[in-house]
């Protein structure tokens, strides 16, 4: 969903996963967050209605331990100056 829209995988960040969208390539702003907000729509469709997924969730020794864990996705979107790389 990331890369389908000039998104790139940056890092994962423990319960998280970093990705960049930069106005390149001839995009401007509008378009690269169009394309951000398109790929977070289909990645919560994608999870909502992974069977794999939902049958991970439901396993009893999962349950037991987190009793009504679903699966669920959040995701924040900045626009702006950012720093990349080790700091």
């Amino acid at each position: 969903a990331v890369t389908d829209n000039y998104g790139s995988p940056n890092k994962n960040i423990g319960d998280a996963f970093l990705v960049v969208w930069k106005p390149n390539r001839g995009k401007k702003v509008q378009e690269v967050a169009d394309a951000a907000l398109r790929s977070f729509i289909r990645i919560v469709i994608e999870v909502a209605r992974s069977k794999e997924l939902s049958r991970i969730a439901r396993r009893t020794d999962v349950q037991a331990r987190l009793p009504g864990h679903q699966i669920r996705m959040g995701f924040g979107m900045h626009h702006g100056w950012s720093v990349e790389g080790a700091i």
